[in-house]
């Protein structure tokens, strides 16, 4: 610093902090007016300010001091323009203090020409970063031909720290086969990520239990963060730490490649549970793979929400290590697995606040995932009543009244037997009205809409399925009745389908099972 200062041309004029300047290196020089630049810089970093935008009281610009010395940047030079404020005698003494050197420059000397001066003194340290850098992409080739388990431990040796990569979140790791980082400096950076709404600076500083470290952010799906820790002196550059972090994301593509496979596997694993279409030695054999007992999971029923979300739900669950299967079937995500609240939490934050979340009753033995399937389907469309779009079967209005398929079958073949059967010999749709009428409160027009057909067209099948049902729908209590039935027959729906196929895989069934086995 002493050699920059003491450049002719620059006239530069340190007023404070002179014990730091005698040994301070400036590794980079960069402008900036931000209220807090010390959220984008690192140690070794000259801060060059306008003078107008210097904090006018004393206090305020001690309090600016001291959060600069915090990150331990080289020093401050600021820019004598003629709106600049009278730079205090107390933010002398704390520069004094804190050893962080002041230094002034001529409204005449430009900023860039300070920035070359430091770029021409550091010519040398910049190619030592280039070869630190080419040092890294060499190990990320490496381990992207050949993936190594312990990746951020040689990136971590060529900046002479340890690194992490963590869910920005929760702490947990995000890259399979990595250590965990200090626990103090986890629980920092989350508030401080937290603190931000989750908008995460260049780099934050973290100091806790005598550790300190810094974390940047990773260009994830997911928040993410990569944190290093246990440096020596001042820690390594930040640029550097940027490449790493984009680094770090390849391998998190990679890492999401291998659970989308796993994904796959487990959708088409669910599929066949849900139909009742694999034996019970098998399908307890192929939970445990992924994880799950049956004695404690419950399905998870989606309907609407981010689709993009439902894309990505299988990976923000694993990074959590939630175990789960997910499979989409028409308008219905469904996930089986243990419901907790970070589980539900991941879901809703995932998939929106528009989105209807229905929770089974425990699922309790394999046989009866198809039910508990239906019941978190019926659980869903009746959370469009509540006000977090959420609802337990158990609690679902009506719906507790039936507890099996058979007490539902009777009232649908009761309520609705004889409105099946006219839709099935006149090829009509009344049901698919009722259905829609009634979720749409009732309105000629909205179910028109939702149906593509003409007002009077709706109003003239309503007519039809008062006729047929013998119910009005004008009274509460018919309304009521319909609206009962309606939901029990979406319960009982699996079970109509083909009984033999719930005691006799189908040939695909078989196929597959033969295929996961081997």
């Amino acid at each position: 610093m002493i050699d920059l200062i003491q450049t002719p041309h620059l006239r530069l004029n340190l007023i404070a902090g002179h014990a730091a300047a005698e040994t301070a290196k400036v590794l980079w020089a960069q402008t900036s007016d931000l209220e807090a630049p010390w959220e984008f810089m690192t140690a070794g970093e000259l801060l060059m300010k306008n003078g107008r935008t210097l904090p006018s009281s004393a206090d305020d610009q001690v309090e600016f001091l001291r959060s600069l010395a915090g990150v331990q940047i080289s020093g401050l030079l600021i820019g004598m323009d003629p709106m600049t404020p009278e730079i205090c005698p107390e933010t002398i003494a704390a520069a004094n203090e804190v050893g962080l050197p002041i230094i002034t420059a001529p409204f005449s000397v430009s900023f860039a020409s300070i920035a070359k001066a430091v770029a021409y003194a550091n010519d040398t340290d910049e190619r030592r970063r280039l070869t630190t850098t080419q040092r890294l992409y060499n190990v990320i080739r490496r381990a992207v031909a050949e993936p190594s388990t312990d990746l951020l431990g040689q990136l971590g040796k060529e900046l002479t720290c340890k690194l992490a990569v963590i869910d920005a979140l929760t702490g947990d790791a995000a890259l399979d086969g990595t250590s965990a980082p200090p626990a103090s400096l986890v629980t920092q950076a989350l508030s401080e990520v937290r603190e931000r709404h989750g908008v995460v600076p260049g780099v934050i500083h973290l100091s806790s239990d005598g550790v300190r470290g810094a974390a940047v952010e990773v260009p994830d799906e997911e928040p993410t963060l990569l944190l290093a820790y246990g440096f020596r002196d001042s820690g390594p550059d930040t640029v550097l730490l940027q490449h790493i972090a984009t680094a770090a994301a390849v391998f998190l593509a990679q890492q999401g490649m291998r659970r989308e496979h796993e994904r796959r596997l487990g959708a088409e694993l669910l599929t066949h549970l849900m139909d009742g279409r694999l034996d019970q030695e098998f399908s307890h054999t192929r939970l445990k793979r992924h994880g799950i007992h049956v004695s404690s999971t419950r399905v998870v029923a989606v309907i609407g929400g981010n689709d993009t979300g439902q894309q990505q739900l299988h990976v923000s669950l694993a990074r959590r290590g939630i175990s789960h299967l997910l499979v989409r079937r028409s308008e219905v995500l469904y996930a089986l697995l243990t419901p907790n609240e970070l589980a539900l939490e991941v879901i809703r934050r995932r998939l929106g606040d528009d989105a209807l979340i229905g929770l089974s009753d425990t699922v309790g033995a394999v046989e009866r995932i198809p039910i508990a399937a239906q019941e978190a389907v019926w659980a869903a469309r009746a959370a469009i009543s509540t006000p977090n779009r959420f609802s337990h079967y158990r609690d679902a209005t009506l719906l507790s009244v039936l507890r099996d398929t058979a007490e539902a079958r009777v009232v649908v073949d009761r309520v609705l037997g004889d409105l099946i059967r006219y839709d099935t010999e006149h090829q009509a749709e009344l049901m698919k009205t009722l259905d829609t009428y009634l979720r749409c409160r009732r309105s000629w027009q909205a179910t028109a809409t939702e149906l593509n057909v003409h007002r009077q067209t709706v109003i003239y099948r309503v007519r039809r399925i008062e006729e047929i049902t013998g119910r009005t729908l004008s009274e509460s209590a018919h309304i009521a009745e319909l609206w009962l039935a309606l939901r029990a027959r979406e319960l009982t729906a699996v079970q109509d389908l083909n009984p033999a196929r719930r005691q006799f895989p189908s040939a695909a069934a078989t196929k597959w099972q033969d295929r996961v086995s081997g």
